[in-house]
């Protein structure tokens, strides 16, 4: 498990790549299931109902196999959509946990009227690294140069926060 985590973490730090995992439905489904689990957690903190939550977890997870899929295919790279899932769920769990602190900290600050731009800085120096990590796993698996898995991180987080502005719209 621990040795799990640190392959994790060393793609986080773009250490490792996707190629690196084993190619394994059970680590895919874990990695799945740790993203999801703290997906739970990250979505109770700002979501209306539980229903609400689970329909941002379930477009989340699709959006990303769709993406992913779709990219994969259409370089040629399909066979290794698995290491590349997994490796995308696992890293992103990853940083679930190090933003769940910083989500907290930022409610609570919400919840007093103090206001303080420390956990906002915080959260969107995580969402700049997860944007780091998903163009290296791109790049990797792609075979194409780390600028180019940026720009593919870049439009799959648009594209990610496009669709939820449009699925869940904010309360006015």
């Amino acid at each position: 498990m621990l040795q799990l985590v640190r392959a994790f973490y060393d793609i986080a730090i773009l250490r490792l790549g996707p190629e690196d995992l084993p190619a394994s439905r059970f680590l895919l489904g874990f990695a799945a299931a740790a993203y999801l689990a703290t997906g739970v957690i990250s979505v109770s903190l700002y979501a209306r109902n539980p229903s609400d939550a689970f329909l941002q977890l379930a477009a989340d997870l699709g959006l990303l196999v769709a993406f992913i899929t779709l990219l994969l295919v259409l370089y040629g790279k399909a066979a290794r959509l698995g290491q590349t899932l997994t490796a995308l769920l696992g890293t992103g769990a990853l940083l679930a946990l190090i933003a769940l602190p910083l989500s907290v900290w930022l409610r609570w600050d919400d919840a007093n009227d103090i206001g303080s731009g420390l956990p906002v800085a915080g959260l969107y120096l995580v969402v700049l690294w997860s944007i780091a990590v998903t163009g290296h796993i791109l790049h990797r698996a792609l075979e194409i140069p780390y600028v180019g898995g940026l720009v593919l991180g870049a439009a799959y987080f648009i594209l990610n926060v496009a669709t939820f502005a449009y699925l869940f719209p904010a309360e006015a």
